[in-house]
């Protein structure tokens, strides 16, 4: 029996999700129980009771709290999978011979979004890599960075494209989700589902929207920016065309509802959220970066554009809601490429042998 400790920060939801995910999948198969720590607050309800454990936000305070007692959590696992930078660096250290130490990275830290902070965490990135017996990354532009980060250990860095463990399943049919936001069958809507964070650069799909004389937006999410976006859509005049959900357990229901699923970030892994909007068959518009090209192919199986322009990310709504053509054929095509290359039979079997090794 091999016993696997999964370990979290505070999570948004996708990574929370995988996490869900994974464990639903795997755990009793194959002589694997899989158990779960992290923090109290997860933002969706867990398969298997969670292990309390804090991971601090900043580079620095309260860390070692948490090393003492993912260590003491530790002794009693064959592995510890920890998911994200924080979270990896102090499982990594927390994992004595003989625990072996494995970390998925998820995000990279960004200038737009850490500011002066950013020398900080960045020295994070190499560090999470040479605490750990082996590095997953989400995606090929995230792991050339790891690899850049670490260049002596660079072989322990592996792609690892994290596909649904799940079907997503509607539970509610598309006019009564319309119903409930009060939008009509035919009016455009466009869904996210993002965190009200700086990363998700909610204020130029708030611009995009103003540009968008007859569209109206569904926002699923929270954080620390809900009131000044609330502030900023009306301001924009937008108070009878934004509707804020704060987070739901059904994003499922508001993505099938959806004209478009759209994305207006300044950097993404490989965000499931779009997965399941292309499996709920909901075109994707994109900013393009991060992993996002790896995931959509601009005007082939959805729409990229450069971040930070409200105006083309408007043009590339407008252009994909106004073709049913178009929709169909991105749909179609995005559905293909990710059964080739997002393929969540392989990402489970690709764990098994890593926790097995």
């Amino acid at each position: 029996m091999t016993r696997v400790l999964q370990v979290m920060g505070r999570s948004a939801g996708g990574i929370a999700r995988h996490v869900a995910d994974v464990v639903t999948a795997l755990d009793g198969t194959d002589d694997l129980t899989i158990d779960i720590a992290g923090p109290v607050d997860l933002p969706l309800a867990m398969p298997k009771r969670v292990r309390q454990v804090a991971i601090p936000d900043g580079p620095v305070a309260g860390h070692r709290d948490a090393i003492r007692t993912l260590r003491e959590f530790a002794r009693g696992y064959d592995v510890v999978h920890a998911h994200g930078l924080r979270a990896g660096i102090d499982a990594g250290i927390a994992a004595r011979a003989p625990v072996r130490s494995l970390v998925t990275v998820h995000n990279l830290v960004r200038p737009e979004i850490a500011g002066w902070r950013t020398v900080l965490y960045r020295r994070a990135e190499g560090l999470a890599v040479v605490t750990n017996d082996h590095v997953f990354a989400v995606s090929e532009d995230i792991a050339r960075r790891l690899r850049t980060a670490a260049p002596r250990h660079a072989g322990d860095v592996e792609v690892l494209y994290l596909g649904l463990s799940s079907e997503p399943i509607p539970r509610r049919g598309r006019d009564e989700v319309r119903a409930e936001l009060e939008v009509g069958t035919d009016a455009p809507l466009v869904v996210t589902v993002a965190r009200l964070a700086p990363q998700k650069a909610l204020h130029v799909l708030l611009a995009a929207a103003e540009l968008s004389p007859r569209v109206v937006l569904a926002i699923l999410g929270e954080g620390p920016l809900q009131t000044a976006l609330e502030v900023d859509a009306r301001r924009r005049g937008l108070d009878d065309r934004v509707r804020f959900l704060g987070f739901r357990d059904d994003p499922h229901d508001y993505i099938a509802a959806a004209d478009v699923f759209c994305l207006s970030s300044v950097w993404e892994g490989v965000p499931l959220a779009a997965q399941e909007a292309i499996r709920l068959r909901i075109p994707v518009v994109a900013t393009d970066v991060g992993g996002m090209r790896e995931l959509i192919s601009n005007k082939l199986s959805g729409r990229l554009v450069p971040p930070g322009d409200p105006a083309a990310l408007a043009k590339a709504l407008g252009e994909t809601m106004s073709s049913a053509e178009d929709r169909e054929r991105f749909t179609q095509r995005a559905l293909e490429d990710l059964e080739i290359r997002f393929s969540t039979a392989r990402m489970l079997e690709r764990l098994r042998e890593a926790y097995a090794r």
